[in-house]
């Protein structure tokens, strides 16, 4: 059978709202692949997608179909973004996200989602300062406020800010309970309970409050399935570390195996760029994970 990710768009003059759906199932599809298997695993397939999906735009469509189709294109695009930052490719990753924008100025929920990525760039390269200018842009809806209090919270604490970082994460939880869950964009479907749960374990532990820190991540961990084995691995490499932290030598290097073998299963660059402070503790402390 096919890569749906390949077949190309109908060589019709006009298109309709079915091409449009076919082309966001391919982009959940390609998403899918990229949350358990990372972005090295499907961003060629992404890329090559996007020449293919921008035909699309040539052809004659009413206006809903056009708006839509411009979301869609977008999406893909803010995948492509993603998926870059994930193998390293940050200079892809701007260009890909900067497209994406250019494509969602209609539609605000996704451009505050891709808006919300971009400043994950800037926070996984040292920047927590300009990421927060990404976070505190705001959101409409209150799935969306949920994910850019929860990394705004995150962008605090790598600052040591920790008064400010519990009241985004406050926010984020005040938000999150409020959002409608039964009605979720495809590229906010991964801010789940779960995902709220790891954030909320993820910045406690960069305040290096272990205490709050271990059952949050312990509780991501044991939720997290095989679909979302990158943000699983994520969460294995934080709690390694508070162990390490809390000086459980034993716990941490279980905890830490765990995140080796996980992280080994992926194609992301990311992921070994997280571990490293993990492996710092516990090379530190005596502990060998590889």
């Amino acid at each position: 059978m096919a890569d749906p990710a390949y077949f190309p768009p109908p060589r019709s003059a006009r298109i309709g709202m079915s091409d449009v759906e076919q082309l966001e199932s391919q982009t959940r599809s390609l998403r899918s692949v990229d949350y358990q298997y990372g972005g090295g695993a499907c961003r060629d397939a992404v890329v090559v997608r996007i020449y293919w999906a921008e035909q699309l735009l040539a052809a004659e469509a009413s206006d809903v179909v056009r708006s839509r189709l411009l979301s869609a294109v977008a999406d893909l695009h803010n995948l492509a973004g993603w998926t870059s930052f994930d193998s390293g490719q940050v200079g892809a990753a701007y260009h890909h996200f900067d497209r994406a924008l250019d494509f969602a100025r209609h539609d605000e929920d996704l451009t505050t989602n891709i808006v919300y990525r971009r400043g994950r760039v800037h926070l996984h390269h040292g920047a927590p300062g300009d990421a927060l200018a990404y976070f505190q842009r705001g959101a409409l809806a209150p799935l969306a406020s949920s994910i850019m209090y929860s990394n705004e919270a995150w962008a605090c604490a790598r600052q040591a800010r920790s008064a400010e970082a519990l009241r985004a994460l406050a926010k984020a939880q005040d938000s999150f309970a409020e959002a409608d869950l039964a009605h979720v964009p495809d590229w906010a479907r991964f801010h789940d309970e779960t995902d709220l749960t790891a954030m909320i374990g993820t910045v406690h532990a960069e305040l290096g409050d272990t205490r709050n820190a271990i059952p949050a991540l312990s509780t991501a961990v044991e939720r997290f399935g095989p679909a979302m084995a990158r943000s699983s691995t994520f969460c294995l490499i934080a709690l390694a570390t508070c162990h390490f932290l809390d000086g459980d030598n034993d716990q941490g290097q279980a905890v830490g195996m765990r995140a080796v073998s996980a992280a080994e299963g992926l194609r992301s660059e990311r992921v070994w760029d997280r571990m490293r402070p993990m492996l710092q503790a516990a090379a530190a402390r005596g502990v060998a994970l590889r």
